[in-house]
């Protein structure tokens, strides 16, 4: 009679360590599945920033080199128009922000969307070096 209750312990255990296993999996399964998702959303994001942030260096190109009223300065600023300023018909938390260093001869543009932010730098110095390349005003 002792070994039948030994038996009977051994399968209980062996089916509590294989139904733990499985949950153990199923588990990190759905966390798997849940970071891809995630993943999957921000890129999204990350789209809308880098289209964001080549707004700010269009802007940036037309405000040094055809807006008669931009003074230049080092530091200077340029932000998205709150009111202008849309991707995709959906302007909720998507912006960009322009800054110009070295005496304006480096623009940075950052773009930003939900949680993601993407930059770009452009050297004016080196476009200037282009001559037929730029027309001026």
């Amino acid at each position: 009679m002792k070994k039948n209750k030994q038996k009977g312990q051994i399968m209980l255990l062996s089916v509590l360590l294989i139904s733990s296993a499985v949950l153990g999996a199923a588990t990190i399964a759905g966390l798997l599945v849940l970071f891809q998702l995630r993943q999957t959303a921000d890129a999204e994001s990350s789209a809308q920033a880098v289209f964001a942030a080549d707004a700010g260096m269009e802007r940036a190109l037309y405000a040094k080199y055809r807006d008669p009223g931009f003074v230049c300065g080092e530091g200077t600023l340029l932000e998205s128009p709150e009111e202008d300023f849309a991707i995709a018909g959906d302007g909720d938390d998507i912006n960009y922000i322009v800054r110009f260093i070295e005496d304006c001869t480096i623009g940075q543009s950052a773009g930003r969307s939900g949680r993601s932010a993407r930059a770009f730098i452009l050297y004016f110095e080196g476009i200037e070096n282009f001559p037929g390349q730029f027309i001026g005003p």
